[in-house]
């Protein structure tokens, strides 16, 4: 069987510039996991087996410390990219195909037809807009993949704006989704015949009822019939 070609593919583009500043912004939020969390609990551990004595609390944070601030963009970094090489959206007449990683890390494959999609939308953060980039948002009432009342439905991230796909997704979808037509109304009349229109109904004929006989009763002033004998 031969395998449908789409009509449109959309791939993100990966930003070196806009990876490491959101980077930045991980390793805050892994600073108080690794140093916070992770430090106080190797802190404790050593304590128990009695090797606290040997180093210090200090030691112990100031290695998560370094480890966050070394280890998490570079990692961050290439997490993405691999992720984005990977990420696709096809679409196809009537319904399209999708591959992306939920946190740049967890696959999630599916297909959406354009039925389904309610909404279309388009926003850019105030680092993708400097970068050119932007968002589209494809709402999936039902796809819900998450935490109750989160986002239902697909992001396109980090699309080059030069591109303008969102005038090419919306073409497509709008194009394509099938027009819902009124049912015809149970009330109408039905059409007339040829010839016929403008003529009032005629009423089925009332079989003719015979007439009855009418008898005439004798009057008694007549004299009686004369038979011979």
């Amino acid at each position: 069987m031969e395998k449908r070609r789409p009509i449109l593919t959309v791939r993100p583009k990966f930003d070196s510039g806009l990876a490491m500043a959101e980077a930045l912004v991980v390793t805050l939020g892994g600073f108080i996991v690794t140093t916070v969390v992770l430090g106080t609990f190797f802190f404790i551990l050593l304590s128990l087996i009695g090797l606290g004595r040997h180093i210090s609390a200090s030691g112990i944070y100031g290695f998560f410390f370094g480890l966050s601030v070394l280890g998490i963009p570079p990692l961050f970094y290439e997490v993405k990219k691999r992720a984005f090489q990977r990420t696709i959206y096809n679409f196809y007449d009537d319904y399209m195909d999708f591959q992306y990683f939920h946190y740049y890390i967890n696959r999630r494959r599916g297909r959406v037809r354009y039925a389904d999609i309610a909404d279309i939308a388009q926003h850019a953060s105030a680092l993708q807009e400097h970068q050119r980039l932007t968002t589209i948002y494809l709402y999936v009432p039902g796809m819900g993949m998450g935490r109750r009342g989160a986002f239902a439905g697909l992001r396109l991230t980090d699309l080059p704006q030069a591109k303008d796909y969102m005038t090419k997704v919306m073409d497509i979808i709008e194009q394509r989704q099938p027009v819902l037509q009124a049912p015809p109304d149970a009330g109408a009349a039905a059409p007339s015949q040829p010839g016929t229109a403008g003529a009032a109904p005629v009423a089925p004929a009332t079989p003719a009822t015979p007439a009855a006989p009418v008898v005439t009763p004798a009057s008694p002033s007549s004299p009686p019939p004369v038979t011979d004998g």
